[in-house]
This record gives C-alpha cells, structure tokens and sequence, in this order.
C-alpha cells in the first residue's frame, strides 16, 4: 500500500518513489534471512536415525491413507455384503478388496507401531498378513476380465466358507467325543452347506464360473517373487507367528554365531529394514487396490510416499544385507567342529588363528 503523499509535481513524486524503493531494499537486506535445512542424504544416518526417518514416511502414509480407505467405504453407498446372501462375507469383488485392504491396513499399522517401540520379531507376523493379502489381492485381480474377477470372487468366498467344514474335521478328529464337539461341530457342519448351497445358486444366477481352488504356497511364490516367494511368506511365518527356538535366530540370531541379541530398544539397523518392507508392501497393495476402491488422492498419496520411502527404503536393505554378508563371512565353519580336548590343549588352528 502507499502511504507516502504524491505532490502532483514529476520531479519530486519521482524522487519519493527512488527513495521508498531503496528504503524497502534496505529493509530486506538488513532482516535476517531463513537458514537452509540440510536434508542429510540416507548415507549420512546413522541407523538410529534412518530407522526413525522410515518410520516416519509409514507414519505418514498410515494417517493420511486411513480418511481416504473410509470414503471408500462411503463411497456409491457400498455394502460388504449381499443382500441375496445370508452372511457377513463379501461375494463381488469390489467388497472384498475392500475388506482385504483394510485388514492390511490394521496389520501393517500394527508392525509399524511395533518396530517403532521394539526390536521384536512379533512384528513380522503383521507383516506376513500384509504379504499374504498382497498375493490373494494379485491374483483376484490380475485378468481385467470381469468375469474372470468375478469367478475369483467367488472362490474366495468358498474358501472362507470352507473353513467352517476345516474346523468340525478338526474338532471331531482331536476330540471326537468332547462337549464343545458334539454341541459345535453339527452347526459349523450346517452352517458350510447352507452357505455353499446359497452360494452356488446365486452363482448360477448372475452366469458366474467359480474358478478353482488355491493352493497357498504356488499364489505366494507366484506374487511375491521379488522377495523370495514362499521361502518369504515361510521366515515371516517362522519369526513372527510360530512359537518355538527358531524365532530368535531370524530376528535376533546373529548371522553363523552362537549369540542371540535381545537387544529390544536398539536393532534399529534391524527394525528399519523390516519397516520398511511392510511399507514397500502395503504401498504394492494400495497400487493394486487403486483402481477398485481408490478415490480423489489415493494415487497422489502413494506416489509421494513411494518417492519419499525408495532411498531410505534402499539403504536400510543395503546396510542389512552387508551386515549379514560380513557376519557370515567371519563365522568359522560348523563342518568340522573342534572337539574339546583341541580346545583344552590350544592345538586348534581356528583357536590359534584368533588368539
């Protein structure tokens, strides 16, 4: 705004117009100016720090995507399930793959919270969910057929309905004389074919071919090949759901040595590379959901993230996989193990060459 009072006269309002220009360039000159943030490169962190930076990248895409998986909810006024069907399971595709990514959804906010407090295997159970619900997602919608999809819908409906029929084999095979088997297994039994029943008929009626059974094992090492298959799906399964002495070696095993490091509050190096697998993951996910359920921004969201998690996302692999490589070629071999006298007397040459 100008506040200075023009006099009518050329030379003069000149004059004043130099001199506030040159006041104002004055001002600008002497008022401090902001200080450049340095973003250091993920070379530069040290693993305390690049743990936390991929953490907060998932922190972000879990807040800012979970508005967008409830509008669509919201969205054309969908349902989970059918009316024509008398149960809570979805039949279509849409609402499965709405269901299917927001059971992702929980799981991979559970193992990014997780790895966030602790240096705990249990966290890999989560992510397993998210790597599992990747492959079924995959497949479903793989054939840009419609009908296809539709036929795939179906089947995962059945197969669902067949755990109902899993669970009465089960109840009658460990305890086939027990209470809870002669009052439960009859309704589960029950329950399995009047949905089967339902179903079938409606298949019939929108002209749908339900495509076959899945086998678990070929659908994961199918889709998820970048990360080793089943073989993945098998060492989440082991470190992070399954009881017993193998957890600790995946997660807390020191690569060929005898040392178990339940270090709870450190193994960032650890905890951000598995953060950042479950991020890679559930961002995969989302990519394949998009066009299904995605609305206004979901595409933006996951781009950004993506381009924000990728250097981060490469340098905690980098680090983890130098780790192991360098521990592994340190360990000495287990083929010929010493035996205890050598160790006693010192004619050991794997003790010699240490000491």
């Amino acid at each position: 705004m100008n506040d200075d009072p023009m006099t009518g006269k050329t030379i003069i309002d000149s004059i004043i117009r130099g001199l506030r220009w040159l006041e104002r360039q004055i001002e600008i000159a002497a008022s401090p100016t902001p200080q450049q943030v340095l973003v250091p490169k993920p070379t530069e962190l040290t693993d305390v720090q690049l743990h936390q930076a991929i953490h907060e990248v998932g922190a972000e895409l879990l807040n800012r995507h979970g508005p967008l998986l409830q509008d669509s909810f919201a969205r054309d006024g969908a349902t989970l399930s059918d009316p024509r069907f008398p149960a809570a399971l979805p039949i279509s595709v849409r609402p499965h793959v709405l269901m299917m990514v927001t059971q992702a959804n929980d799981s991979y906010g559970f193992a990014l919270l997780g790895l966030r407090e602790h240096a705990t295997g249990s966290a890999l159970g989560p992510i397993r969910n998210v790597a599992e619900t990747y492959a079924y997602l995959k497949w479903l919608l793989e054939s840009a057929d419609e009908s296809v999809r539709a036929g795939r819908a179906y089947r995962l409906t059945l197969d669902a309905i067949d755990q109902y029929r899993e669970q009465k084999r089960m109840l009658e095979k460990v305890a086939p004389k027990s209470e809870v088997t002669l009052q439960v297994a009859p309704m589960l039994g029950a329950a399995a074919e009047r949905m089967t029943s339902r179903l079938m008929e409606l298949a019939r009626e929108d002209g749908v071919a339900i495509a076959s059974s899945l086998r678990r094992s070929e659908l994961l090492e199918k889709h998820l090949p970048d990360l080793g298959g089943y073989l993945f799906y098998s060492l989440l399964s082991n470190a992070g759901v399954h009881p017993g002495a193998g957890r600790s070696q995946v997660f807390y095993g020191r690569p060929g040595k005898a040392v178990i490091d339940f270090d709870f509050k450190g193994l960032h190096l650890v905890r951000a590379y598995w953060a950042s697998v479950n991020i890679r993951l559930y961002l995969d996910l989302c990519d394949l959901a998009e066009p299904v359920i995605g609305g206004l921004g979901w595409k933006v969201l996951t781009d950004t993230i993506r381009a924000k998690l990728e250097p981060l996302a490469q340098e905690a692999q980098q680090r983890y996989s130098n780790r192991i490589q360098k521990e592994m070629a340190k360990a000495s071999t287990w083929a010929n193990p010493p035996s205890p006298e050598r160790l006693v007397s010192g004619t050991d040459d794997t003790l010699k060459e240490s000491s």
